[in-house]
């Protein structure tokens, strides 16, 4: 290993590449991915890629004094490449550690060399028995890669396999069957692997829990997501869904409902207008009992916010968020601010039936589906009528008013037989809904959710 020091930043770096680092730092790289803390570009050169990870420690504060106590995610990488090359687990090649250090470590760089492969998610045909094999070996030479997801393996085109990002991997003596079967769980969730029923089970129940963690994301500052201070008020917006309209509506979103927009409901509780595509929500205080809650919750605006993120991860339709915030005075909440995407041509399942006659199957089972998946990915919603259930122009179902959508890991069959029976008195005073359309729905929402019988409220209670 040689140890070079240059405009400040301390490096270690394999032989082989010594005389090329220079280059690679200086050439113009496409940005792969940014965010206040991380930096990732990838650099081509004399027909090879190399990718620079430039952790920013900097940017916050104080992060730079514990590396004096810990080694960087980067260093920590780095070293575990240097343990995983003996063993046989084909990695990508780490080429280069740099480290900038002043009053704490400020940054620190790793150099890899690209690999001529995908990430295993964007190939759902690789042969599952490869795979199977490639983790098969970590296991057995006690690796085990905590975070193993489809985007941490690269296939190449004659199906070789290679781990990348090796932050959160481990090596151990050797795994226990529970290690094990944990790891291949959490590689499942991601790509459809043959595991046993049980590992299956893990998976689903992984899964869940993951998905909720990933979708705080909403009110951090990444790629996707960032809080910015528009009209006075701090709002996390989600910046691909951002445009110069949206960004005007933030500007003032008291006198865009009162001047421009479409109002599709004025209420003391809360006003609804919409226009250019997008619909804002204002909730308003209700109660002045509420003033010393709201001290110690996040508002509605906000919660409905996170809530609409999270089943946009579990895949169940609803329209995307597209920025929230609160108005305090003093700490207390006066009014909160959500932004959507319109759905085109919104008429609510109520209106549908009303006018339409008998009902489309496809309609049925659209609603049959959105509930199970529901409820298998762990919501509730406990204002579950038919106008929160919104058909657009090209008939395809969403899930409306987040207010009282909770999340409960788990739906317990009472909680499930509860939503399902305030679906059914809202629905039963139309008369084009016939019996034949409720045994329809019914028989497939159990069978999306793998049941035999429908949730009963009083099964709990039974001995």
């Amino acid at each position: 290993m040689i140890q070079l020091e240059n405009d400040g930043v301390r490096w270690e770096v394999q032989p082989g590449f010594a005389s090329l680092l220079q280059e690679v730092l200086k050439s113009p790289g496409r940005v792969v991915k940014e965010s206040p803390a991380k930096r990732v570009t990838a650099h081509e050169l004399g027909g090879r890629t190399f990718y620079l990870k430039r952790y920013r420690h900097a940017s916050v504060p104080l992060r730079p004094f514990k590396f004096f106590f810990k080694a960087s995610q980067a260093r920590q990488e780095w070293r575990l490449a240097r343990q995983l090359e003996p063993l046989g687990i084909p990695i990508v090649s780490h080429l280069a550690l740099g480290e900038r250090w002043a009053l704490g470590l400020q940054e620190s760089i790793l150099v890899t060399e690209g690999f001529d492969g995908r990430p295993l998610e964007e190939v759902p045909d690789a042969e599952a028995g490869a795979v199977m094999a490639f983790v098969q070996r970590m296991h057995e030479r006690g690796v085990l890669q905590e975070d193993l997801h489809a985007g941490n393996l690269l296939v190449s085109a004659s199906g070789e396999l290679r781990l990348v990002d090796l932050h959160g991997t481990v090596v151990k003596p050797s795994l226990t069957a529970a290690e094990r079967a944990t790891n291949l769980a959490r590689l499942h969730i991601s790509h459809p692997l043959p595991v046993p029923a049980e590992v299956q089970a893990l998976g689903v129940r992984m899964r869940r829990k993951l998905l909720r963690d990933r979708s705080w994301r909403c009110f951090r500052h990444n790629r996707e997501f960032a809080p910015k201070r528009i009209g006075g008020l701090r709002w996390n917006v989600r910046l691909p869904l951002l445009p110069p309209a949206a960004r005007n509506i933030l500007e003032g979103p008291d006198a865009f409902l009162r001047d421009r927009a479409d109002i599709l409901k004025g209420a003391r509780s809360s006003t609804v207008g919409r226009a250019d595509g997008l619909v804002l929500k204002r909730s308003n205080l209700r109660k002045v009992q509420s003033l010393l809650k709201d001290l110690f919750r996040i508002s509605r605006a906000r919660r409905a916010f996170h809530a609409a993120y999270h089943l946009e991860l579990c895949g169940i339709m609803t329209p995307r968020p597209v920025a929230a915030a609160e108005r305090r005075v003093l700490g207390f909440l006066i009014r909160s601010y959500l932004m959507m995407e319109e759905i085109q041509g919104a008429t609510h399942l109520g209106a549908y039936l009303k006018r339409a006659g008998a009902p489309e199957n496809r309609i049925i089972d659209q609603a049959a589906r959105l509930l199970a998946t529901l409820h298998e990915e762990g919501f509730s919603h406990r204002d579950l009528k038919e106008t929160n259930l919104v058909l657009d122009e090209n008939g395809k179902l969403f899930l409306i008013d987040l207010d009282a959508l909770h999340f409960l890991e788990t739906v317990p069959e009472r909680r499930a037989a509860l939503d399902l029976s305030r679906l059914a008195r809202g629905v039963d005073k139309f008369p084009a809904l016939t019996p034949a359309h409720r045994r329809r729905f019914l028989r497939l929402y159990c069978r999306v959710r793998k049941r035999t019988r429908v949730p009963r409220r009083d099964r709990e209670n039974r001995g």
